[in-house]
């Protein structure tokens, strides 16, 4: 058995000893840079007025709020999808305009449970990083589901939640158009991913 000499003992121990503090240090950035970056309890809920045709009224972009719980309650009988044009009309000739209100009632829960598996900010935000990152996650951007991109939509799209044993529950785009963050003055979700639950609603109602 070959012995080591004291400075060949030294040398290993120092290579050892600079190998597994870096890789702590590398295992420290990484699960700091993974880590929630936003809190999962945000701003003071508020409630989203219904019209007198039922529709939400959409009359302000509002701060972002979020709280622990589900989305909607379970159960939903009817989901009201409503098409409100904006002060931005884009109508291509021969196209008719939507209507205003459609209503899903076949699989209305099955909807609502739906809504209850859209992901937090923080989940969306791990996600895109698994799907877009390299090897090293990227860093969070700015708080997601509070700055609204620069973008003029000609309809804004919302959902209505009816229940046969409590008030109905409105649901709006904090950004207006069809995706991104939906709240529903007490917590958001982030609808990101395609199909977008509007598409998804269309695609149910064709098919009811």
């Amino acid at each position: 058995m070959t012995k080591w000499s004291p400075r060949r003992r030294w040398a290993v121990v120092v290579v050892v000893t600079v190998v597994a503090v870096a890789a702590g240090v590398v295992t420290i950035a990484w699960v700091r840079r993974t880590a929630s970056p936003w809190p999962a309890m945000a701003g003071t809920p508020y409630e989203i007025p219904l019209g007198s045709d039922g529709c939400p009224v959409i009359d302000e972009r509002r701060q972002f709020v979020d709280a622990h719980g589900p989305l909607v309650p379970p159960g939903a009988t009817e989901v009201l999808l409503c098409t409100t044009p904006t002060a931005l009309p884009i109508q291509r000739p021969g196209v008719a305009h939507p209507p205003r209100q459609r209503v899903l009632r076949a699989g209305a829960a099955d909807f609502a449970a739906l809504l209850n598996r859209l992901p937090t900010r923080n989940d969306a935000w791990r996600q895109w990083q698994r799907r877009h990152s390299g090897w090293w996650p990227d860093a969070a951007p700015e708080p997601m589901g509070e700055a609204c991109p620069l973008i003029g939509y000609s309809r804004e799209h919302s959902f209505v939640l009816r229940y046969p044993d409590r008030p109905p529950v409105p649901l709006i785009y904090t950004c207006g158009g069809r995706a991104g963050g939906l709240t529903s003055g007490t917590r958001t979700r982030m609808d990101y991913t395609k199909p977008h639950l509007v598409d998804e609603f269309l695609s149910r109602f064709q098919q009811q």
